[in-house]
């Protein structure tokens, strides 16, 4: 699973990545977003947006950040995050968190023995 990082417009740094929920916790969600969706969150933690896969352009892991941006803005606003009791933000939706937490295995491999995977 991809996660991005990039700076919109206005100079804020965004993350984003795919959430594709489990069949069984589908069934909860707005048809819209039972295939899947695009979690864009401010790396402060202070906002999240949701871009259903239907609105998903192909390759959007490669995207331009320009691109990153405007598709964070026609992204639909997700409730708001709730704090534990650390401060540490509770997404009203854990496998979002749980997909952003995935890795997503090595993206390359340079040179030969004792070379580190990225």
């Amino acid at each position: 699973m991809p996660l991005r990082t990039f700076t919109d417009r206005q100079g804020v740094e965004w993350r984003v990545w795919s959430v594709t929920p489990e069949p069984n916790a589908a069934l909860t969600l707005d048809e819209e977003f039972r295939a899947g969706w695009l979690c864009f969150e401010r790396m402060d933690g202070g906002e999240r947006r949701r871009l259903a896969f239907t609105d998903v352009p192909a390759a959007w892991e490669a995207l331009p950040e320009e691109r990153l941006d405007l598709l964070r803005r026609v992204a639909l606003l997700s409730a708001p995050l709730v704090l534990d009791s650390a401060g540490d933000s509770v997404a009203h939706e854990p496998f979002e968190d749980e997909a952003r937490a995935r890795r997503s295995g090595p993206t390359s491999a340079v040179g030969g023995e004792g070379d580190v995977l990225m």
